[in-house]
This record gives structure tokens, C-alpha cells and sequence, in this order.
């Protein structure tokens, strides 16, 4: 169980969770009789429930009519993204048996209709924490609070969630599939806060961005920049790790978007991906390198050289490979390899190594001198970069702002980016 590296708050919503799952079925069928019967409580308790949420937002959910009730269009996004997160949350129960294509298939999950707010913070807070006690802590209740929820919890799951031993707590297989499903549930409600405000006329809420190493630095700040002056109630957040790492962030509802080289749809077929532009690499050294007084350059020339070599399984492993076969040549070996920008830049001023970058990232430093693109070809196939989110994921307004303003900043730098060699 890896910890994410932001603290992810619970939604402001997660309190009104119960009474969400009224309104939710009553957007569904229409009127509160099917809910009742859906949820299987009385047609008042459902009424109720839709009125206090109502109330608690200040604005109605639905229009009522003789022949039912009908979402109003704020409303309609509450109850699809309340749905959402509900079936997010069947898969926790190992015992649900949802008919195929049952109309309120959540209904026939125990945690999904049953669970409570405190059940799912709890669940989340000893997850994060590894201990009950901990848990607890960060929650300000009671030692014995944590556990009696968690006991409830397990026991709607239909199994154990928790490997326990003298130091905490360690998820089990089945836990961690419970952790991926409630923080994926807990996110759509997050986006339905998000949806709503956006409705009354401001967007808010959190977007979190993970960032590959290598050719965001020109086009993203640029986007998020732009996005912010629009929206200042947005708040983004951007950290940077390995794909691996990432992937598992993005699918644990962890991450909005991860931004980067893409990769083969192989290698990650839960994920959506859309290409921004193409950035062919080129070989960069120190200004003043002793190749940079070559006119002209072979790969052959530079088989013998010092590199900054890309880190195994990336794009750029992956181009500098076939750049060198291409040449008819084996790929240089080298035991130094980089995954941090700030360093490679470092390390290319220092001495006389070489290294295979995109000459986007570079261009601010060639044109200060600094570095320099040597006059060699370099034959690979195209090296995307986009944006990856999950295949599943329906962006919040403030989210598609961002995808635009990428776009369009990728758009732009696209004309203004110097070349690699031909």
C-alpha cells in the first residue's frame, strides 16, 4: 500500500451520503414511490431525504410535477455523478449479484447501499495511516469508533480488508481492490461538488496533475496559468514521478490527469490518451563541447561518447535504441542514467557528456548559450505527447477548462519550437 504523496480531503459531500442515495434513486425512476421501494424504505423517509439535501444546497434538485419528479439541469449532474460514485463502490461487496442491466444495480451491493459516511473516512483513514489508533487520531474519534466501523464495514465487504499485526495494519488483496473503489466513489462525489458550484456560476474544487519527466515544462504551466486567472477558486496541484508510479496514482482516483510521453495502450489499457503534439528528440550537449565544432555528424561519430542515458522503458529509451539501430549500430552502454530535468541540465553543463532530449525542453538554455542540438540525425519513430486520464473518468468543468487551455498552449508552441536536425 503505497500512500499518496498529497493529502486527498474527504469530500464536503460524504455527510449527506445516505440521504444522496434517495436522491440518486428518485432521479433515476422519477418519483418517490419507486425509490422508496428501491431502497426499501418508506415513501416519507425518501421525501425527507431529498428535502435535506435540497436544503442543505440551497436549491432545489428537482421539478415537481402530478406525474413525478423531473431533475433540474444542476440537478441532473447530482444525481448521474452521485450514481457514479455508487457503482463505484458495488465491486466492494465480493457478494453482490446485480442483475444484467438492473436499474438501480447499487442497490443490490451492501456496501454501496449501505455503507455510511463514517464507515468509508474510516476505512480511508486507517488505509492511510496503517493503524486504528492513527486513524482515529486523524479523525478526532475514539479508538474503539475506528474499529467498530471497520468491523461494519468488513462485514458488508464480505471479507477482510485487513492483514492486522503488532505494528498496524496491511491491506489485503481485497482491501486494496476496496481502496481503489472507494477513493474512485469519493472522487465522483468530490466532482459532483465541483459540478454544482460550477452550475451557480464559479468553479472550485481540486485537480491534481502527475507530470512525466521531460517536455511539460513549456506548454503546461502555460495552461495552468491561463486556467487560473480565469478560475482563481480552482486549486491545482502538479507532481512529477515515474510512469509506474503515476499509473497507479491515476487509477486509485489519486491523480486527475498524468501528463506526458504517452505510452503503448498496451501497457495501460484502463487508460485514455490523447496526443497534443509529436516531439522528435535530438542530441544535446554543453555549448563549446568539442562536437560542436562538426558540421556535420554520423551516430557512428558519437557511439564512443559519454551519455546521460534515458531511464529502461521509457519513450526515450525505447528512440534511442532504435535511432542506433536504424544506423546499423548497437546502442551505447552507459551507466549513468537520469530521470530528473534539473539534473540532466546539471550534469550536461559540467562535463562532456551527451544526452537525447527533446531540443523543446532545451531551447531557453540553447538560446542562452548554454547548450547547443548537435547536427546529427536521429531516426525514430514519433514520440507523442498528451495527456492520459482514466478510461472511465468524466472531467468536472474545471478539469475540461484545463484540457483546452493545454491544447491550445501545445498548439502554440508547436509554432514557435525550435527543430531537430533533419
Amino acid at each position: 500500500m503505497t500512500p499518496s504523496p498529497l493529502p486527498i480531503p474527504l469530500p464536503a459531500w460524504l455527510p449527506l451520503l445516505r440521504k444522496l442515495r434517495a436522491v440518486s434513486a428518485v432521479g433515476q425512476l422519477g418519483h418517490t414511490v419507486g425509490a422508496a421501494a428501491a431502497l426499501h424504505v418508506s415513501q416519507s423517509a425518501v421525501v425527507r431525504a431529498v428535502q435535506d439535501v435540497e436544503s442543505a444546497l440551497g436549491q432545489p434538485l428537482f421539478e415537481r410535477a402530478a406525474r413525478g419528479m423531473r431533475p433540474t439541469p444542476a440537478g441532473q449532474a447530482v444525481v448521474l455523478r452521485v450514481g457514479r460514485a455508487l457503482d463505484c463502490l458495488v465491486p466492494v461487496d465480493r457478494n453482490a449479484r446485480v442483475p444484467h442491466a438492473a436499474a438501480l444495480g447499487w442497490t443490490h451491493s451492501r456496501v454501496a447501499s449501505g455503507a455510511g459516511h463514517r464507515h468509508l473516512a474510516a476505512f480511508l483513514a486507517v488505509c492511510r495511516g496503517g493503524q486504528e489508533k492513527r486513524g482515529a487520531a486523524a479523525l478526532g474519534i475514539s479508538t474503539a469508533a475506528v474499529h467498530e466501523a471497520l468491523t461494519q464495514f468488513e462485514h458488508q465487504s464480505g471479507g477482510a480488508l485487513f492483514e492486522r499485526h503488532r505494528q498496524g495494519v496491511r491491506l489485503t488483496a481485497h482491501g486494496e481492490g476496496a481502496l481503489r473503489a472507494v477513493q474512485l466513489a469519493l472522487a465522483e462525489l468530490a466532482q459532483a461538488e465541483s459540478e454544482w458550484t460550477a452550475s451557480q456560476g464559479r468553479m472550485s474544487g481540486q485537480i491534481v496533475i502527475g507530470t512525466l519527466p521531460f517536455s511539460t515544462g513549456l506548454f503546461l504551466p502555460q495552461a495552468i496559468e491561463t486556467v487560473l486567472r480565469e478560475h482563481p477558486g480552482l486549486r491545482i496541484s502538479v507532481i512529477d514521478g515515474t510512469f509506474d508510479q503515476l499509473l497507479r496514482q491515476l487509477r486509485f482516483a489519486e491523480l486527475d490527469l498524468v501528463v506526458g510521453a504517452l505510452r503503448d495502450p498496451r501497457q495501460a489499457p484502463e487508460v485514455r490518451q490523447e496526443a497534443l503534439f509529436e516531439d522528435p528528440l535530438a542530441v544535446v550537449a554543453r555549448a563549446g563541447h568539442p562536437l560542436s565544432r562538426r558540421t556535420r555528424l554520423r551516430l557512428r561519430d558519437l557511439q564512443r561518447a559519454a551519455w546521460i542515458m534515458p531511464m529502461p522503458g521509457t519513450p526515450a529509451q525505447a528512440a534511442f535504441d532504435q535511432a542506433f539501430a536504424e544506423a546499423g549500430l548497437g546502442a551505447p552502454a552507459d551507466s549513468l542514467r537520469v530521470n530528473s530535468p534539473v539534473l540532466m541540465m546539471a550534469m550536461l553543463g559540467a562535463g562532456d557528456r551527451l544526452a537525447l532530449t527533446s531540443p523543446r525542453h532545451v531551447q531557453a538554455e540553447v538560446a542562452a548559450g548554454l547548450l547547443c542540438v548537435l547536427p546529427v540525425t536521429v531516426r525514430h519513430a514519433p514520440r507523442r505527447i498528451g495527456v492520459m486520464s482514466r478510461r472511465d473518468y468524466l472531467p468536472p468543468p474545471g478539469v475540461q477548462r484545463l484540457l483546452e487551455a493545454m491544447r491550445a498552449a501545445a498548439a502554440h508552441m508547436e509554432q514557435t519550437a525550435i527543430k531537430p536536425n533533419a
